[in-house]
Formats: structure tokens, sequence, C-alpha cells
């Protein structure tokens, strides 16, 4: 049977066999992820992943099923894999890059069967996120780095080996540099952010009780910094935390805006925009994306910390490198506000583009799906009569699909107005003065 080309996403065109089976064309499947062929990620506590949307355990969960052992591991599981190679490689990931060298992990089991995965035109069990994007007609983190780099680097899946390893150096690093930070936003909490801990005993009957905030393995004298191959990787994605507040981080940073190899790198941040970015005129690009939920007072509440008109003037002027965008996360309190937001920002600065990628999933009474159904209704029709961009009328499907998929308010409604409550009275602040649009609305409905 002759094969026929047929189109599966707006991106990319594939394949079909004799067989109905989706075979590769330049490279790209119908499920496909370029990221972990190019992309070496940690997360907060040092252990890699194949980028910051993954759900870096899940993928372990898989391959200890698989196996026939027990998830998570119990006290007698690693009686059943002494002396294995499969002990090694699973506690080299568990303790973390502290204790083993990039390369070492970009080859190790974890990285190796998320290649083969995708190859097999699977989803990785840690991939999760972006499939449920995709599943509500939204446009994925996935679909964005493919658009951006598959076409780059296709040539790099073919350098695959049998078992899910590859022959070079990532090219693209993407770190959490920790959990130091000077705010500490409602949507957030003690295991992301250093300045959570204060408030810590107000949330712990919200389901924090046993979050630790460890991020030592990025401050203490290792090898990690100095072991990045900095004339191999040409792009570094930094997120924190504030990583503009770590140390390490500004020490490396000085470091490789000084050698010889600066102006063949890009580097991309998501941060608070708070600070003063410094020691970064010779980096070939400078990708920054700054956090913003909500506007003005509300933008304060949201993101405790945050000063609204020095954070509006640290924004006005950058360098020539710099490419800025404003970042906005879906939860119910920022999805009431998200049209005064847009429309806000974009007034005040027009030449700098929105972007929509994330959504609060945890804690669950902030997630947007929790408001009341009249309130939901409200806030579609006004998204529907706004004037969006091209980008923003791309992604906000998927935010109103979400918000309508569930509908908890019955039972999480006065959790989260506990929350806020709590949160009230060790910050010496108030919701209802802050969120007076919500408050407004949400009179009579609690």
């Amino acid at each position: 049977m002759k094969k026929d080309d047929i189109e599966l996403s707006k991106d990319y065109k594939f394949i079909m066999d004799s067989d109905g089976n989706i075979v590769k064309t330049n490279n790209i499947r119908r499920n496909h992820c370029i990221l972990p062929w190019i992309n070496f990620a940690t997360n907060i506590f040092g252990k890699p992943r194949i980028c910051g949307y993954s759900y870096h355990t899940e993928q372990w969960k898989s391959i200890f099923e698989k196996k026939g052992l027990e998830w998570p591991p119990s006290k007698e599981t690693p009686e059943k894999l002494k002396g294995t190679q499969f002990e090694k490689e699973f506690l080299s990931w568990s303790r973390g890059l502290q204790n083993s060298s990039t390369q070492d992990e970009w080859n190790g089991l974890y990285f190796r069967e998320i290649r083969k995965s995708f190859l097999k035109n699977e989803w990785p069990e840690n991939c999760k996120r972006c499939k449920h994007v995709e599943e509500l007609n939204g446009r994925s983190k996935r679909m964005d780095e493919n658009h951006m780099w598959s076409e780059k680097y296709k040539d790099l899946v073919d350098l695959t080996n049998e078992d899910g390893s590859v022959p070079y150096h990532p090219p693209h690093m993407d770190v959490r540099t920790g959990t130091v930070c000077n705010f500490k936003c409602i949507h957030c909490s003690p295991a992301s952010s250093s300045r959570w801990l204060e408030d810590r005993n107000a949330i712990e009957k919200y389901g924090y009780e046993h979050v630790v905030n460890d991020n030592t393995w990025i401050a203490k004298e290792n090898t990690f910094w100095d072991s990045l191959d900095i004339s191999q990787i040409k792009r570094y994605n930094f997120l924190g935390g504030e990583s503009f507040y770590n140390k390490r981080h500004n020490d490396f940073i000085k470091k490789l805006n000084e050698s010889k190899y600066a102006n063949e790198v890009e580097i991309a941040y998501v941060s608070n925009g708070s600070l003063k970015f410094e020691n970064m005129q010779n980096f070939k690009k400078v990708r920054l994306r700054l956090s913003v939920d909500c506007p003005e007072k509300a933008g304060e509440y949201f993101r405790y910390g945050l000063n609204w008109n020095d954070w509006c003037q640290n924004i006005k002027e950058f360098p020539p490198n710099f490419d800025v965008s404003f970042q906005w996360t879906c939860s119910n309190v920022s999805m009431f506000y998200l049209i005064d937001t847009y429309n806000i920002l974009r007034d005040k600065f027009p030449n700098i583009r929105f972007l929509f990628e994330n959504h609060v999933t945890e804690p669950y009474h902030l997630s947007v799906q929790n408001l009341p159904l009249e309130i939901k209704e409200e806030i579609k029709e006004k998204i529907n009569k706004c004037e969006f961009d091209d980008t923003a009328k791309e992604k906000i499907p998927f935010y109103v699909n979400h918000m309508f998929e569930k509908d908890p308010w019955s039972e999480k409604g006065k959790i989260f107005i506990e929350y806020l409550q709590d949160l009230d009275r060790i910050r010496n602040t108030n919701w209802k003065e802050s969120l007076c649009g919500l408050e407004n609305r949400l009179n009579g409905l609690i």
C-alpha cells in the first residue's frame, strides 16, 4: 500500500504506513517532544527531569511498576535491587546533582526511558501536564518547544542509541536555582519560596505540614556549576524561587558573561521582576519572562512582596539584547482579574507581549475551577468580548475549558475564603480590600 501524507497538526506532517502506523518524517512524531534530546532540567532539589513542566517522579513510578516493584520504594525494596545497575541509576538520580554529573544523568535510565517512550509514539508518564492541556484543545509547552527547536535539532533524534542514550552533551540547561525568594505569592508554598517559611504555621492545615524547604544542593560547594560545559551549552533557562536573589546563580552569570562564549549564549528567565538585571550585556539574547497575575492592589496581594509602582518603573527600560514578555498564571483570583491585567499592561507597555503557560493545580482551592458557576459564566462572557492578541486567542480557550471541567465550589469555596483569612491574620493584609472586585461578586455566594 502506498504511503499517504496526513495532516495531524498545524505544525507538522506525518506519514501513515500500510499497517496504519504513524511513522516519522523529518524526525517528528505525532506526540513527539524535542526536549528529551536537547534539554537537561532540574527541580529545586537538584533532581534531573526533562523540563520544568514535567512531573519528575512519575517516570520512576512507571519504571518501577514495569519491573514489578512497588512505588514508592519501601524499606524492603533496596534489598531486592542491591548490587544491580538499576539500583545504581535510581540512587544516582534520587541523590541529585550534588552527587553526580550532568552528563551521567543525561544518559541515565530516567532520560533513556523517556526518549524510548517518545520513539514508540507513547506519552511518558511524567508528561501528563502537556497531555491534559492538549486534550482540552489547548496549546501545550510540548507544542511550543517543538515549534521553536525541532527543525534546528531534528537530526539529533537519529543519533539515539537502542538503549535511549545519546552521544552528545545537552545544548540546553533548565535549572531551578532553589527556593530562595523575596516574594511569598498566595499560590506558592514553603516548598518553592524561602519567604513562605515565615507563614508556615498559618497554612499547615492546608496540606503543607510535611513540606520541606531544602535547596542546599544549589548553595553548597559542589561540582554542579563548575561541571557545566559552557563551551557546549547554548541556552540556559533559570527559574527559582527568584534566581536573581541567589548568589551562586549571580556568580555563575558574571563568570559566563565575561567568558569568550557569552555572545553565543541565550539566557532565559522567569522572574518576579523586582530586582536589577546585571552582568548580562554580552549575551546573544536574554529572554525575560516577568510573572504577573493581577494589577495594582490585587497584584500586590497576590504576589506578596510586590510594589506595583516600583515594579512598573523597573521594567521600563532594558538593554537591546533583552526580549521581555509577561507571563500570566491562571488561578481563580487571576482569572477574575484577567481582562483588567491584560488591558492595563497593554496600555502601559504596548511592546511587551503576554504569554499564557501556567495554571494552578496546587493548592486546589486556588484552582480556576474553584469559583461559583455564575462567576465562571461572567468571566467567559467578558473574555469573549475582549480584544486579545493572537497568542492569547490561542492559549486562553484551554483555561476557559479547564475552568468548567469540574465544579468544586460547594466543597472548596469555604476553604478558599478561610485560606485568605488565615493569610490576612499573619500578614496583616485584607483580602476584601485588595480583592474588592472579587469579594463584591462573592458576597452572598459563599
